[in-house]
């Protein structure tokens, strides 16, 4: 069967060439769910072009993959920092990123795995001695999303979030690798196990904040 092949790019268009073929592998890797299943010739394809094309932007596959991987990242951190961006107070700031991250994983299942199932873009060792912590929130796939939700969470601190560890006050990127995993787990599962008789969603989100302290203060309940 053939296939449509896209016309040759004029001088200077590279940059849209580039970005075609990150858009074509954020398609196949959306319906593989797998890294693995995806191909260079794959996406060649999609974008209608040749591998060869493909390598002058590219210097292999897992480049092409982690270059898809992290502007999904970028789009996904723009998604929770537009769902919050009509909220002055920070605790409905947070549900509001809450429900779009829950709403995101709802409606593009095969993305979500992308961000979160895919290990291109997580295989650093972090237990590594020599390894810099700040990497993770400057240097990783995903540093625009994990610093929105740390910038939220800090803002619910600023505003007396009353909240309490066994290990005394934690700080504001403890609290959002919190609330990450929580979220994630929620939404996982959903996703793994679709049968099951899952409890709301917002009710699960508002036990999130709640149980991790990320609430107004006493005073403001009053």
């Amino acid at each position: 069967m053939s296939h449509v092949t896209r016309p040759r790019s004029a001088r200077g268009e590279g940059d849209r060439l580039r970005d075609e073929l990150i858009v074509a592998a954020l398609r196949l890797l959306s319906a593989a769910g797998n890294p693995e299943d995806v191909s260079i010739r794959a996406v060649a394809k999609a974008a209608g072009v040749s591998p060869t094309a493909t390598y002058r932007h590219f210097a292999d596959r897992d480049a092409l993959l982690e270059a898809a991987c992290s502007h999904c990242f970028e789009l996904f951190a723009e998604l929770l920092s537009d769902a919050s961006a009509g909220a002055t107070d920070p605790f409905e700031r947070l549900q509001l990123a809450g429900r779009a991250y829950m709403e995101y994983a709802r409606h593009d299942e095969g993305l979500y795995r992308v961000l979160f199932s895919n290990p291109l873009h997580m295989d650093k060792d972090f237990t590594d001695p020599n390894f810099d912590g700040d990497e993770f929130v400057n240097g990783s796939a995903g540093k625009n999303a994990f610093v929105v939700l740390v910038d939220m969470v800090q803002e619910c601190l600023n505003a007396g979030a009353p909240v309490s560890t066994a290990h005394g006050p934690a700080d504001a990127t403890y609290l959002a690798f919190q609330v990450w995993t929580w979220m994630h787990g929620m939404v996982d599962l959903r996703i793994t196990h679709p049968g099951l008789p899952w409890p709301d969603a917002q009710r699960m989100l508002d036990d999130v904040t709640t149980t991790l302290g990320l609430v107004p203060p006493p005073a403001r309940l009053l």
